[in-house]
């Protein structure tokens, strides 16, 4: 892995396949808009039904010719389609499911990765497909420093910190930064004292194909330039200056299930060069919409 490029992680594969496919066109067309050195290193979520997805529900149906596009597609542009199977709840019944099994032997060949949180889905897939790179979700929210350390050193790819370690001096003490993945723009609140709870009704709802049984949140529903002002959110200048510079080469940007305007303008906000902003965005909405 290049250690010079910083990596991109942008949400939902399925849903915002077109806005990404035209990001990704305009990066490779016209270079000169974009900051240097930088890669969609993956594109994360799920095909919609999928029961082992955690963090957003994501309900649906795809077909089996849908699935094998959109997995073309991006393997041919050589980014890879990341999983999001982090449903805490899995019991072993649940690992047989067809539907996520026909995913994961649509993207068994080597190019693909999978983000996980449950010790026996993990086991399972480690068994059953070992062409995928495994991730450590950052649903595991994983909060103290030796527990952190120790995730670091197993058998993952990349490690997805909790954003509480945004913006702290403790974070600029880890080794291992080439595994550590940064979440640079999380909605939540900072140090959200229900996120687990949240994650857990997220899993139910997936497993039982149902509405949100959850009380609303204020959060989710603010845009991308309010979230500006959480103390975990990485401003573009930093990121490029003291995270890069510190080894931080792996950044997720936030915002699975929201709507394209919210997911455009973090796009828009850490890929292109500030005096290119409005072309850019103006050009992708006139052909998105």
């Amino acid at each position: 892995m290049n250690t010079n490029i910083v990596n991109f992680y942008l949400p939902d594969f399925y849903k915002n396949f077109r806005l990404i496919t035209m990001l990704d066109d305009m990066m490779k067309q016209n270079p000169e808009l974009f900051f240097d050195n930088i890669r969609i290193g993956a594109v994360y979520g799920c095909f919609p039904g999928s029961i082992w997805n955690g963090g957003r529900v994501i309900l649906g149906s795809c077909t089996k010719q849908d699935i094998q596009y959109a997995l073309s597609e991006y393997n041919g542009r050589n980014i890879a389609v990341r999983y999001t199977f982090t449903n805490p709840l899995l019991e072993k019944r649940h690992l047989f499911d067809s539907f996520c099994n026909l995913c994961m032997e649509a993207g068994s060949n080597g190019k693909n990765e999978v983000l996980v949180n449950s010790t026996l889905l993990e086991e399972f897939i480690r068994g059953l497909y070992p062409e995928y790179s495994i991730l450590s979700s950052t649903t595991k929210c994983i909060r103290d420093t030796a527990s952190l350390e120790a995730e670091l050193e197993k058998d993952y790819k990349l490690v997805v910190l909790d954003s509480a370690y945004n913006n702290t001096e403790e974070l600029f003490q880890f080794p291992r930064r080439e595994k550590i993945e940064l979440i640079a723009n999380h909605y939540c609140m900072d140090n959200c004292p229900k996120r687990l709870s949240h994650y857990e009704a997220a899993g139910r709802c997936q497993l039982e194909f149902s509405e949100m049984d959850f009380p609303s949140c204020s959060n989710i529903n603010r845009d991308f330039f309010e979230i500006m002002n959480n103390r975990s959110f990485i401003p573009v200048e930093a990121l490029y200056g003291t995270y890069r510079s510190a080894g931080f080469v792996h950044f997720k940007l936030d915002g699975r299930g929201f709507h394209k305007y919210k997911v455009l303008e973090s796009f828009i906000y850490y890929l292109v060069q500030p005096e290119y902003r409005d072309k850019v965005r103006l050009c992708i909405l006139k052909n998105l919409y």
